[in-house]
């Protein structure tokens, strides 16, 4: 196994500004192509090929995809872990992934029928989510624990952006130039990434040993051992309850604008392009909030607080398009959200990296921390069209996600570990 002293990389404090410097862009084309794909694109494209079935499609390719994310998280970084090369660890798979993943983006936007365009998704979620496995572990290994909270900042305001970029292109090219656009985007940034801040070599790093024969039930149990640590237990646990009321409103809001709201009452009557318009709302206050919240965490060292904060206060902002199912409670909702989502991401990345109980496996687990956010994606579906069919209105998506977002703030103030 590796130890402490050769499983994180040091970063010299001069060196930490380009690395941040390319982990931006990478981070916000990463997530314009996720939004843009998830948000605007596919969900359109579902729409075009028998609109009355588009919700169970929808279901069904959003929950097929996210399983794919659910294998590809732990195992990028699993995979990554355990890569010995002269340009590291991470690298290698940040470069093939982000190849591989917009190729396929380019086939699904080609997709000509519903089938086609399942099992391109599918293949697009796992590349992509591999790739994210391998790309969140270089805040574990390269960002000292002093400094993680600036990082996870600035890190996480790559989401912001990303969803804001996303969603804005989606909703105003069309839809093969869309799916062409976020794939350059995503390797261009990744090439920068790699050869800008250029990773050390992990060719003479000590390799873990590895399970045969019988020993091969214990290596699959070693997988899971990061469980074993309680604060570890509740990290995910809150991240999956956030994670769940955000994907169970944020992935039927199209249909939530087409059919809740109505198209004669947005502005336009464009569904996209209000889509788009407040996601803009969402993340400009989303990153306006962020930058000073991970300053004042690390600060503050109230990183678990800023946390249960942020879940609680979404929790409330949910309420506000049940009370106020209008164009104006969507334009309040999505400022409010925006503003505790900020928050949350902010400090998140720091919370996840400090309780990771193992050096040596860093980028598994936190890949597995990552699951966090693609399980809850899969099951976010099921549960979406389950409430649409039993209660015939949207409002229940927001009454959900309430709940659970509310869950998320109670469950991580459990955490002993950090503040």
């Amino acid at each position: 196994m590796l130890d402490a002293e050769t499983s994180t990389e040091a970063v010299r404090p001069t060196a930490l500004r380009p690395l941040l410097a390319y982990l931006l862009p990478a981070t916000t084309a990463m997530y314009a192509a996720f939004n843009g794909v998830q948000q605007i694109l596919v969900p359109a494209q579902v729409e075009s090929f028998g609109a009355a079935s588009k919700v169970g499609h929808l279901a069904l390719i959003t929950a097929l995809a996210a399983l794919a994310s659910v294998v590809a998280l732990p195992l990028g970084g699993t995979v990554s872990d355990r890569t010995r090369s002269r340009f590291g660890r991470r690298s290698p798979w940040i470069v093939v992934m982000s190849v591989l993943t917009a190729v396929l983006l380019c086939g699904m936007g080609l997709s000509t029928g519903i089938v086609v365009l399942a099992i391109m998704c599918v293949a697009v979620w796992f590349t992509a989510n591999f790739y994210q496995g391998a790309f969140a572990a270089i805040l574990p290994d390269r960002v000292p624990v002093a400094r993680r909270g600036l990082a996870a900042a600035v890190i996480g305001l790559g989401t912001p952006l990303g969803i804001m970029l996303g969603v804005n292109v989606a909703s105003r090219v069309g839809r093969v130039p869309g799916y062409v656009i976020f794939g350059l985007l995503l390797v261009v940034t990744s090439l920068a990434l790699v050869f800008g801040a250029r990773e050390q070599s992990s060719a003479d790093a000590v390799a873990p040993q590895r399970s045969s024969g019988s020993d091969t039930s214990n290596s699959r149990r070693a997988f899971f051992d990061a469980f074993r640590s309680r604060d570890f237990v509740f990290a995910f646990l809150s991240r999956a309850c956030l994670s769940l009321a955000y994907f169970t409103v944020s992935g039927y809001l199209f249909y939530s604008m087409q059919d809740y709201i109505g198209v004669d009452r947005i502005p336009g009557g464009d569904v996209a392009v209000a889509v788009s318009t407040l996601t803009t709302i969402s993340v400009v206050t989303w990153s306006v909030v962020a930058t000073a919240a991970g300053w004042l965490a690390d600060r503050l060292d109230r990183r678990k607080l800023f946390v249960g904060i942020s879940s609680v206060g979404l929790a409330m902002s949910m309420v506000v398009p049940i009370v106020c199912p209008t164009w104006a409670g969507m334009v309040v909702y999505s400022f409010l959200s925006g503003a505790f989502i900020g928050t949350y991401f902010a400090v998140d990345l720091a919370v996840m990296s400090l309780v990771l109980p193992d050096k040596a496996n860093e980028g598994r687990d936190f890949g597995i921390l990552a699951v966090a956010t693609g399980l809850p994606q899969a099951l976010a579906s099921v549960v979406a069209g389950a409430l649409l069919t039993m209660f015939g209105s949207y409002a229940a998506l927001f009454v959900f996600g309430a709940v659970c977002a509310f869950a998320a703030g109670l469950v991580v103030m459990r955490i002993r570990a950090i503040r």
